[in-house]
């Protein structure tokens, strides 16, 4: 949990996983704050379970993609979806039932 448990970095992983893999687009679909999210993405891959590779030499520009550990992530956030398809919804109405 230590490196995946934040909400910034389980979307970063999830946008990964859809597709995506510029630091734009990545920050555009989550609306992470570009500082956070330059230091998610350096976590991330610091723990091995992104990789940085440049796209462009000039200017200089990087994309991210899962490593086989990132890969593995997978499942995880499947079943995460999954659990909240079918739980979120009441949760939520019981939170609104408490106010």
């Amino acid at each position: 949990m230590q490196v995946v448990g934040d909400r910034w970095s389980l979307l970063v992983i999830r946008e990964l996983i859809f597709g995506t893999h510029r630091f734009s687009e990545i920050q555009s679909n989550t609306g992470a704050p570009a500082a956070t999210l330059s230091e998610r993405l350096r976590k991330l891959e610091k723990s091995g379970v992104i990789a940085r590779r440049r796209y462009s030499e000039h200017p200089r520009r990087y994309e991210y993609v899962l490593t086989p550990v990132g890969d593995d992530l997978t499942p995880v956030l499947a079943a995460l979806g999954d659990w909240g398809a079918r739980h979120a919804t009441r949760a939520r109405a019981v939170g609104a039932e408490e106010m």
